[in-house]
């Protein structure tokens, strides 16, 4: 099978080789002339995903039309605000072709989520799916178990996903809930930067433990006015995804939240990363969308004031342990 993957970050470039892997032939189109040449010479995404010689059955561009237009089905792989311009470029190109977005993220201008963003770019009918899960690229690239899930309103499409990358080390499952995966996706990145801040303040286990269950008793509230499944939530797309992210090691908004606690600037922080911190274009979108639709989500709003308005962390948290007492939601 013929697959052009679009984005050769590290999530890209991981789920490029796992493709592969399984016997198919991959076109990755890679944003940086530079980076592609390096591909094309190395093989090593020296840039993102260092350390992993890539399979001979990927090849590079920077060329975005060439590399959709020989393939049948379309991966998307780009940070959430390069979504839009990205499939503007080639919308006439994706006709008729069956496309899985891997981004994860809300559109901070619209708050559309990644497929509502390409179903307005590309109309419908659309074969389209999304997958999520918790997945850290390097763990992908270097076959650690794994366990994802693919949703889409159409299941022969999820189920078609999911043969086309499922192995005995990369395991998984279909959905056809897909605005509980998605924002399961977009929000736990949201939650890792303040599992970071945690971190870096030396708050303790008891802290994180109660701040993660919270952190998803805050995502099913969003979920249940856009309505998703609250069973969702309890999924590999959500507190899986939430689970690694506050936790792990190589979550990047993570880390994001732990140098803020470090006095530096949110912009500083941004600046300093070649890789996407998604939870800081996502954390406007959750903030906003509360507004909107008039949900408790105090702590999407303290990681906003502290990230967008300079609010000091410390005074942020004390905040949030003053709140009133209530009954516990779920």
């Amino acid at each position: 099978m013929d697959v052009a993957i679009i984005g050769a970050g590290a999530w890209g470039t991981a789920f490029s080789m796992q493709l592969a892997g399984r016997g198919h032939s991959i076109t990755l189109w890679v944003y940086e002339p530079e980076v592609c040449a390096i591909l094309k010479e190395k093989r090593e995404n020296v840039a993102y995903l260092p350390g992993f010689r890539l399979p001979d059955a990927i090849s590079f561009t920077d060329d975005l039309g060439s590399c959709v237009a020989s393939a049948d089905t379309i991966v998307i792989a780009t940070p959430s605000f390069a979504l839009r311009p990205t499939l503007a470029r080639i919308a006439t190109r994706l006709k008729g072709k069956k496309l899985l977005v891997l981004t994860k993220g809300l559109e901070a201008h619209t708050l559309l989520t990644v497929s509502q963003v390409a179903r307005e770019i590309l109309g419908s009918p659309l074969s389209i799916a999304v997958l999520s899960g918790p997945s850290f690229a390097q763990e992908v690239a270097n076959r650690a178990f794994t366990s994802v899930v693919v949703a889409s309103a159409d299941g022969d499409l999820s189920r078609y996903f999911q043969q086309m990358s499922h192995d005995e080390r990369f395991r998984v499952y279909t959905s056809q809930d897909v605005a509980g995966v998605e924002l399961g996706g977009a929000l736990k990145n949201v939650m890792a930067i303040g599992a970071g801040i945690i971190e870096g303040l030396k708050l303790g286990h008891n802290t994180l433990a109660a701040y993660i269950t919270r952190a998803l008793a805050e995502m099913k509230r969003l979920g249940a006015h856009l309505g998703a499944r609250e069973t969702t939530f309890m999924g590999l797309s959500g507190i899986g995804d939430l689970v690694l992210t506050c936790t792990g090691p190589l979550s990047r908004n993570r880390m994001f939240g732990i140098e803020l606690t470090r006095g530096k600037d949110p912009q500083e922080v941004l600046q300093s990363q070649r890789t996407v911190v998604e939870g800081f274009y996502t954390i406007d979108a959750a903030y906003r969308f509360s507004k909107r639709l008039d949900i408790e989500m105090p702590i999407s709003e303290e990681l906003y004031r502290v990230v967008y308005e300079g609010k000091d962390i410390r005074a942020s948290f004390a905040d949030i342990c003053r709140r009133a007492i209530k009954e516990e939601d779920g």
